[in-house]
């Protein structure tokens, strides 16, 4: 198990990750994040392994053999690290025409335990990350001020149940069966032809086909997430038990809300993207804070617009804040009217969106980000047939001569 220990001081530089143990090709690896509002010159800093007595250092802009500090030229561009920006550093290797050629690498070995000590240029430390019991890929990620271990590149099924922060999320999701279902390895679901799944994957250029692998995306909720969802379900200021949390009647449809189409990185996805979840197609939608956080809305849906070129086109045709689209919900039955997402009316002020605590997480049949809420299922909203049309489509049909619907 990883150690949960996590030192912060006035630095704003952090561990986020460390692979101890690589496997399936996959290197041992340190991630270091820049959370802070200003950049920082990483020079003089250092990453020590101290639970090694010697040969145990790296230098940020190179080192020598020796494990002293030495300019490398290859290294210089490893010394100024901007704001939420993230440095990835390998195992050092000095041939520079292999495919693994990393001069700027760290020299010792990382191994089945460890502490890694982040120390600034007065050599104070000011993060610090520790482990025990690695298993090949077995890395730990920061989660708050906690380091929590999780299997990489293994299916989602196994990634799931062997988290420590996941139990009641894997109880939950082999209860209804999904776990299985949908989330091992090789498993494929059947879709019907025309169906809103059939839509999207011909849209995602993946058609012509009637079952379905993945790759998927996994909005995870954590332990501490149920706990609270549980309390809040409660009747009169009662907390739900697992038992009743697992015998809802609604507990697979929350759940598929959790499943979306395709693999989902952070970095992938835009601002007030609307992903489609297993449930029904109903969108999950995707905000990134000003800090760099990843935050998913279960709220925040595009009521269609009434024409045959939906809210997107609407959106880049500036139709936002025409009284047919902000209608308060006098034909769309939403109070932010149509188009909500696309015109960037929904917001994650209070506690509207779930934050991802952890993300990124690489399985083999997708990826898992953890979220510090269960969601709720939005409602789902069927597009018309021509709204399901590429928007290189959608141009098509304007260049020949059509005019776009302004609505009612």
């Amino acid at each position: 198990m990883a150690s949960v220990l996590a030192m912060q001081a006035s630095a704003k530089v952090e561990f986020m990750k460390v692979l101890p143990e690589g496997a399936d090709g996959h290197r041992e690896t340190i991630i270091i994040k820049n959370n802070g509002d200003d950049p920082v010159d990483m020079k003089g800093w250092s990453i020590v392994d101290t639970s090694k007595p010697a040969a145990n250092t790296y230098y940020f802009g190179g080192d020598d053999a020796a494990f002293k500090p030495k300019a490398v030229k290859w290294c210089a561009n490893w010394t100024e690290l901007a704001p939420e920006q993230e440095f990835t550093l390998k195992p050092f290797k000095r041939d520079r025409f292999s495919e693994l050629f990393e001069p700027c690498g760290f020299r010792f070995n990382l191994g089945f335990d460890g502490t890694l000590e982040l120390r600034n240029a007065q050599k104070q430390a000011v993060d610090r990350v520790s482990w025990t019991s690695a298993k090949p890929g077995m890395a730990v990620y920061r989660m708050g001020t906690q380091f929590v271990p999780f299997q990489e590149n293994q299916d989602l099924k196994t990634s799931i149940k062997s988290a420590p922060v996941l139990g009641i999320f894997a109880k939950a999701l082999h209860s209804t069966g999904i776990l299985d279902k949908y989330l091992k390895q090789g498993n494929a679901i059947k879709f019907e032809e025309d169906s809103w799944m059939d839509k999207q994957l011909n849209r995602m250029g993946q058609g012509g086909k009637t079952y379905y692998k993945g790759p998927w995306t996994v909005f995870a909720p954590s332990d501490e997430a149920f706990r609270e969802f549980m309390k809040e379900m409660g009747w009169y200021g009662m907390t739900l038990t697992e038992e009743e949390l697992l015998a809802m009647p609604e507990l697979e449809d929350i759940l598929l809300y959790h499943i979306v189409l395709g693999q989902q990185w952070s970095s992938s996805v835009k601002n007030a993207t609307g992903l489609m979840s297993m449930k029904d197609g109903a969108e999950v939608a995707v905000f990134h804070g000003e800090g760099g956080e990843f935050y998913v809305h279960d709220d925040c849906v595009d009521r269609p617009s009434p024409d045959n070129f939906g809210c997107e086109m609407q959106a880049e045709w500036k139709k936002c804040n025409e009284d047919w689209v902000q209608d308060e919900g006098l034909f769309s039955g939403r109070p932010l009217g149509y188009c909500e997402r696309s015109c960037g009316r929904c917001t994650c002020e209070g506690d509207q969106c779930g934050r991802a605590d952890v993300y990124d997480i690489p399985s083999s049949n997708g990826v898992l980000h953890v979220v510090d809420k269960v969601m709720y299922p939005a409602p789902h909203y069927e597009k018309p047939a021509l709204q399901w049309r590429t928007k290189e489509e959608m141009q098509a049909e304007l260049d020949g001569g059509a005019t776009p619907s302004t609505g009612q």
